[in-house]
């Protein structure tokens, strides 16, 4: 079995020299598999490691990544820029911002792109070997489930075309014609469901915002996220469930409790969706949560972001975030 191990490995280096980084991501990871197996020498298994994410990260350089440009129709135009300016030139910025928040057209329906991705699936999807890594070259989560993969990158297209076609130019009208730091922060103040800490903090972010300082809007608001969307979620339905807790086993047992984290499975819970809707919910993991999206959360928390995603589109992206949660909810009760 050892000897299976490192006749795996040679061909894994033979296919590398050849440049052939699909197959030598395979026999690499074979070899791993059975350095596990056979118990083989440290050294061997860190090499398989090694190569398997260069390897990974070779191959994706193979593709020429695909981009399309979105031509309209003279009727097409008018009417968007119709639905742009039907929000953009309402006068009242409180009721301007809410139109914004609620508008449903702004999240992607996710039961119609699952239709959508059911019925454009190439047949290349299924005939290949389909995998998708992250910027290390680590095979992420479901990467290698072409279903899954396929509908990802129609929910991108949907969430980009949203984003680039009715967002962006939104809110660069209404930025240089009526949206400032004073209205906007008197926007959330004035909704009376953030705590007081929170504001203070916001304040910050859209001061950062409005002076062009992407950076540090997004390192403010993304991880700020979370625990808002959780405690609005509690305040609004009290026997939603936001507490988590864990048993320590011993002599007397002892049980602790902490806040639940914002992850995919606290999303699909019924009662969350039945506050959000199932739309929103998805479209939070999406862009916050999910490795075939674009996981800002993680990308900022863990540090992998990189300059030119900490933008102007990107902010634009999680305000849009927080004025879903300003416009849609009622004051709590007390």
């Amino acid at each position: 079995m050892q000897n299976n191990a490192q006749q795996t490995l040679n061909e894994a280096k033979e296919n590398e020299k050849q440049s052939l980084f699909w197959e030598a991501a395979q026999k690499y990871q074979e070899a791993l598999l059975e350095f596990n197996k056979t118990g083989g020498n440290e050294n061997e298994k860190s090499l398989c490691k090694k190569k398997i994410r260069e390897m990974n990260v070779e191959k994706s350089k193979e593709f020429v990544k695909s981009s399309f440009t979105s031509k309209f129709t003279a009727e097409e135009q008018n009417e968007i820029e119709k639905q742009i300016n039907s929000i953009a030139d309402i006068n009242d910025v409180g009721e301007l911002l809410d139109k914004i928040g609620k508008n449903p057209n702004f999240c992607p329906s996710f039961q119609e792109v699952k239709q959508r991705a059911r019925k454009t699936m190439p047949v290349s999807f299924h005939i290949t070997n389909i995998t998708v890594q992250d910027e290390n070259g680590d095979q992420i989560k479901d990467g290698n489930n072409p279903d899954i993969v396929w509908f990802y990158q129609n929910y991108s297209f949907s969430q980009n075309f949203i984003v680039l076609i009715y967002l962006l130019p939104i809110f660069n009208k209404i930025m240089d014609e009526k949206l400032n730091i004073q209205n906007l922060s008197e926007y959330f103040k004035s909704k009376g469901i953030f705590r007081e800490d929170f504001l203070k903090i916001l304040d910050v972010a859209i001061e950062r915002f409005f002076n062009g300082d992407y950076i540090s809007t997004l390192y403010i608001l993304v991880p700020k996220f979370e625990k808002v969307f959780l405690d609005l979620t509690q305040a609004i339905r009290k026997n939603a469930d936001t507490i988590a807790s864990r048993t320590q086993k011993g002599e007397k047992d002892k049980v602790w409790t902490q806040d639940k984290t914002l992850g995919e499975d606290f999303l699909k819970n019924e009662d969350v969706r039945k506050i959000w809707g199932e739309d929103f919910c998805e479209q939070v993991i999406f862009v916050f949560l999910s490795q075939l999206g674009y996981k800002l959360r993680h990308k900022i928390a863990h540090g992998y972001s990189k300059l030119d995603e900490l933008n102007f589109q990107n902010s634009v992206l999680v305000f849009y975030f927080y004025l879903v949660l300003a416009a849609r909810i009622k004051k709590a009760e007390k």
